[in-house]
């Protein structure tokens, strides 16, 4: 079969011992000689508004063809098919007028700033940056006085969207979160994480929204604004925090000291101060006996430490110890290590309660020795 729009001889298929001009073939194959009926499948292929036609012609007798005629309506599409406002999408149109001057395209009934001139064959493609608008299906609408049966449609979903200013903010900063795209008129809930931090703003008539609030601290790695209207639309935003560890910091004590004699102690430890915006919390760790920190005892760590400083009481024994600073955003210092080991104590609770006994045992042998020694000088 072909069409009898004619195309330059670079871009199409011809037979020119079969057909005495260049035609678009749109299908070919064989059949035996005897057979009297033949089924043949094509895709119409791109051709402007109006009357085309098809010819079906034998390779042996091309001067009887068969021949039929058809419509070619016109045909929009938007890619892709859902947006968010002040994104760009592209319109394609097919089977219009070639080379038409009159077509116009309206968005939600009002006509755009697209300048369309259609290709010989009736086809046209144009860029378009969705404006602000509700959330919702919306549409866009070519009219074009050559047509007669009416006017050529295509369906757009636009959805909500979200934005920060500044993009990478510090935690106890005041941020900007704008959002477009949602229902109109509609109340937002606002969570960072999981923490509401909406002063629940409301949309305008075109479903956007203007809000300020205050980073706050959150314990997940990774942080996401969520927007949320009425309608249940939902628009995210993943908050890219600074990812710069604190400084740092120095042990200052204990530094080979001992503390007590007898049974455990108390024991203070100081570091010296860090700093950031975002806040900072510092992680203790203390090991007896070697500097590898694996496996750690009970109770030798402290985390979330506020001030630069601890106090822990530890039992008898030779110890080292570490300390590391963490932001409000998560980012962590390398481990500070203090290489000087103090000790706590010289005796343990053990051995002082088996040298009382001790004592005791002692102390009786010799008043029994005493008072024995007593009354053999009376006798």
């Amino acid at each position: 079969m072909w069409s009898k729009t004619p195309l330059s001889k670079d871009s199409v298929e011809c037979t020119t011992e079969v057909l005495p001009s260049c035609y678009t073939v749109v299908s070919k194959g064989e059949y035996p000689r005897d057979t009297k009926e033949v089924t043949v499948s094509f895709t119409i292929p791109e051709a402007a508004y109006g009357t085309n036609f098809v010819q079906f012609l034998r390779s042996y007798r091309p001067e009887n063809p068969y021949g039929f005629s058809f419509s070619v309506l016109p045909g929009l599409a938007v890619t892709p098919s859902t947006a968010t406002p002040g994104s760009t999408i592209t319109i394609k149109g097919a089977g219009f007028p070639a080379k038409a001057k009159t077509i116009k395209v309206s968005f939600d009934g009002n006509e755009t700033n697209l300048s369309i001139l259609t290709s010989a064959l009736g086809s046209f493609t144009g860029e378009f940056t969705i404006p602000d608008t509700m959330a919702g299906n919306h549409e866009f609408k070519v009219i074009d006085e050559n047509l007669s049966f009416g006017d050529v449609t295509a369906s757009l979903q636009v959805g909500p969207t979200i934005s920060l200013q500044p993009e990478q903010p510090e935690i106890g900063a005041e941020v900007t979160l704008t959002g477009r795209g949602f229902a109109a008129k509609s109340t937002i809930a606002i969570k960072y994480d999981d923490i509401a931090v909406s002063n629940s703003p409301t949309t305008n008539d075109t479903g956007n929204f203007t809000d300020k609030f205050i980073v706050p601290e959150s314990s997940t790695d990774t942080h996401v604004i969520t927007a949320t209207d009425r309608a249940g639309n939902v628009a995210t935003f993943g908050l890219p925090l600074e990812g710069t560890a604190p400084s740092v910091p120095n042990p200052i004590s204990p530094a080979q000291e001992r503390f007590g004699w007898f049974g455990s102690q108390p024991v203070i430890f100081t570091w010296s101060e860090v700093s950031d915006p975002s806040g900072i919390t510092y992680t203790l760790e203390v090991n007896r006996g070697n500097i590898s920190f694996f496996p750690l005892e009970p109770g030798m760590r402290k985390t979330g430490l506020s001030k630069p400083n601890c106090v822990m009481r530890l039992d008898p024994g030779t110890y080292y110890w570490r300390v590391k600073a963490i932001d409000g955003a998560g980012n962590e210092s390398e481990w500070s290590f203090s290489p000087y080991p103090f000790q706590v104590g010289l005796f343990s609770g053990l051995y002082l309660a088996i040298g009382a006994v001790i004592f005791v045992i002692v102390f009786i042998f010799i008043v029994r020795a005493f008072f024995r020694r007593v009354r053999e000088y009376y006798k």
